[in-house]
């Protein structure tokens, strides 16, 4: 970067939609519906006044050329994490507990990606462009299930999706929803989404649903790479529901019938916590 350019950016201050910087929406809720307006995802800038890395970007980064023009596909707001009440429980929401945290959303609200930390001006336009290349999956799954809210396909995609962002809450309803309906979509589909649900209801100790839905996986046609993981699952979910003796019978399940795999390893290690117990 010039001298020139350098202090031409410390002169103009934060982009915050002039001088050429990101042009910036004030308030979040415009945002989502400018973005369903647009069909444009969201960029979401979350900052604190006290966070320095936050100015940064705002001086560098943000005003990038590069940068400014791939923001265009996208609806960016800034969301202040220490701001008004509204502010602080869309911080809450999507669980930000590090400054500065960048996240992209879909126009429904629903997490993309996200990004911790500082990100350069080299680095951030690949951010950006995966970012757009998640977007487009995304908002084509969620526009299927506006069309058609039994389309199996599209709430399995989403949910596994949402799952691998940690969106667990929205992950098992679109599950849930996928499995009503899944009768004839591919075997590995519908045990993998059994098995996640299964271990998201056993994170929220609901352990009759976890217990329901993996035995629900099981009874389905045999498939030994997630039956492994099914049993073991299901074996913890016996553990933290103080039920040893079939914790045992599921593990030993899965040390006798998938022996060589890394799963069984795993159950071995949790026989052997059972029998200390």
């Amino acid at each position: 970067m010039s001298a020139t350019l350098a202090l031409a950016i410390l002169l103009v201050g934060p982009a915050g939609g002039h001088g050429g910087g990101i042009r910036w929406e004030k308030q979040f809720d415009n945002a989502l519906k400018r973005a369903q307006d647009s069909k444009k995802p969201v960029l979401v800038d979350f900052w604190a006044e006290w966070c320095g890395w936050c100015h940064k970007l705002d001086k560098t980064t943000y005003v990038d050329p590069t940068v400014v023009k791939l923001a265009e596909g996208f609806v960016a707001v800034k969301v202040n994490t220490e701001g008004t009440a509204k502010e602080t429980a869309i911080a809450v929401r999507y669980d930000v507990n590090s400054l500065p945290t960048i996240a992209f959303l879909s126009p429904h609200g629903r997490p993309l990606l996200r990004l911790n930390g500082y990100q350069n001006s080299q680095q951030f336009p690949r951010a950006l462009e995966k970012a757009r290349e998640v977007a487009t999956k995304v908002m084509g799954w969620e526009a299927a299930i506006d069309k058609n809210a039994k389309d199996a396909a599209a709430l399995s995609a989403l949910g596994v999706h949402l799952f691998e962002q940690d969106a667990y809450r929205e992950s098992a309803e679109l599950l849930n929803r996928a499995g009503d309906v899944d009768n004839g979509r591919p075997l590995d589909e519908r045990k993998q989404n059994r098995l996640l649900l299964g271990a998201i209801l056993k994170s929220d100790e609901r352990f009759a649903e976890s217990e329901r839905v993996l035995k629900n996986a099981l009874a389905l046609p045999p498939n030994d790479h997630f039956d492994a993981k099914l049993l073991y699952v299901l074996g913890k979910v016996y553990m933290a529901w103080g039920r040893p003796d079939q914790a045992r019978a599921a593990l030993k399940e899965v040390v006798n019938r998938h022996s060589t795999t890394q799963i069984a390893a795993k159950a071995r290690e949790s026989l052997v916590v059972l029998d200390r117990k």
